[in-house]
C-alpha cells in the first residue's frame, strides 16, 4: 500500500498527511480567523431570524414602546429614550422589532445638523366587510362580485392603455372615476355601455 505523501505547513512547518484538516495557530495569529460561513449563509441566517421577528409575539418592553408611540403619534428618536428611559442601543433594538413588523414608520430627517429618527405611528384602518349574495345563474354575476367595476364590463377595454392621451387611458378615465367615488360613499354604481357607444358612434 502506498503511503500518503505528507504536506508541510508553511506557517509552523510541520508535517501532515491532511494539511486541510490542521488548524494552524500560526495562521491565525498572521491571518486572522477563518470565516467559517459564507456571506450566503450568514445572510440565509439573518433572513430566517428576521422571519422569527416577523412572527412573534411582542414582549413587555416592546409592548410599552409601540404604547407610547401610539400615544404620541409621532415622535423624535432622542425624545423617545427621555420617556421610555431606555439605552440608545436598547431602543434601538425594539424599534427594529416594530418595524419588521409593521408596526411603525421610521423616516431619518437632518435636525438642527445632524441626522435623527422621526418615528410615527401606524393608523389603523378599520375595514367593515359586507357580505352580498350573488346568483351565478345570471349572466352579470361577475360585475356583482366585483363591486360593478366598469373595467369588467367596459366595450373599449381592448383599446384602453396608458398610451392614449386623452380617451380610453386608465389613468384619467371618467367611468372608473365615477365608480371610486361612487363606491366610496357607498353608493351602488351603475353605467350604460350601450348609451355610451351609441353616443360615441353619432359624434
Amino acid at each position: 500500500m502506498v503511503k500518503r505523501k505528507k504536506e508541510v505547513c508553511p506557517y509552523c512547518g510541520k508535517s501532515f498527511v491532511y494539511l486541510s484538516r490542521h488548524k494552524c495557530s500560526i495562521k491565525e495569529k498572521v491571518e486572522g480567523p477563518t470565516e467559517e460561513k459564507s456571506l450566503t449563509e450568514r445572510r440565509v441566517e439573518r433572513m430566517e431570524e428576521k422571519k422569527k421577528d416577523y412572527n412573534r409575539s411582542l414582549r413587555k418592553d416592546e409592548k410599552l414602546i409601540l404604547e407610547l408611540i401610539n400615544r404620541e403619534g409621532e415622535i423624535f428618536f432622542k425624545d423617545l429614550i427621555n420617556i421610555s428611559g431606555k439605552k440608545r442601543d436598547e431602543l434601538d433594538q425594539i424599534l427594529d422589532i416594530l418595524l419588521i413588523q409593521s408596526k411603525i414608520k421610521v423616516k431619518r430627517e437632518l435636525i438642527e445638523a445632524s441626522w435623527t429618527k422621526h418615528i410615527y405611528a401606524m393608523e389603523e384602518i378599520d375595514v367593515k366587510l359586507k357580505e352580498t349574495k350573488v346568483n351565478k345563474k345570471e349572466k352579470s354575476f361577475i360585475w356583482k362580485i366585483f363591486s360593478r367595476q366598469p373595467c369588467f364590463i367596459c366595450p373599449f377595454r381592448n383599446k384602453c392603455n396608458e398610451t392614449n392621451l386623452d380617451q380610453f387611458n386608465p389613468h384619467h378615465c371618467p367611468w372608473l372615476t365615477e365608480w371610486i367615488e361612487e363606491s366610496l360613499q357607498g353608493k351602488e354604481y351603475n353605467i350604460n355601455f350601450d348609451d355610451i357607444e351609441a353616443g360615441l358612434q353619432e359624434q
